[in-house]
């Protein structure tokens, strides 16, 4: 009986220890953003990126800037990486602070989203 038990355990462990595993390995993560997340860069950016470590099936990148104004044109999957957004920045940019908010869905149709801000400066 006890024996039975004991494996009953080693079997549930197992298979909860790979189900995290595959849980982990399958969420779509951010490898790199420009500018960088936190950063401070000259109002002379042209674009904003967000890579991910997948393929993405589509995306949408908003960026707004101070007052909450829309200052992004565009902003989807680049035809040219799928595995990052891209959105061009509209016109002249004011120095302060800008937020950079996206949704993806991943390549398992899971669906994502986050920001992450950065500044700029003359």
């Amino acid at each position: 009986m006890r024996s039975h038990r004991w494996r009953s355990i080693c079997i549930l462990a197992t298979t909860l220890a790979l189900g995290g595993a595959t849980i982990a390995v399958a969420h779509t993560e951010v490898t790199a953003t420009s500018p960088a997340s936190g950063a401070t860069a000259k109002t002379s950016v042209k674009q904003v990126t967000v890579t991910f470590n997948k393929t993405l099936r589509s995306g949408t990148l908003r960026v707004t800037g101070p007052g909450g104004r829309l200052v992004s044109s565009g902003g989807g999957v680049d035809p040219r990486n799928v595995k990052r957004l891209l959105a061009g920045l509209k016109g002249s940019l004011k120095a302060g602070s800008y937020k950079a908010s996206w949704t993806i869905a991943a390549p398992d149709g899971h669906r994502q989203k986050g920001s992450f801000q950065f500044k700029l400066k003359r």
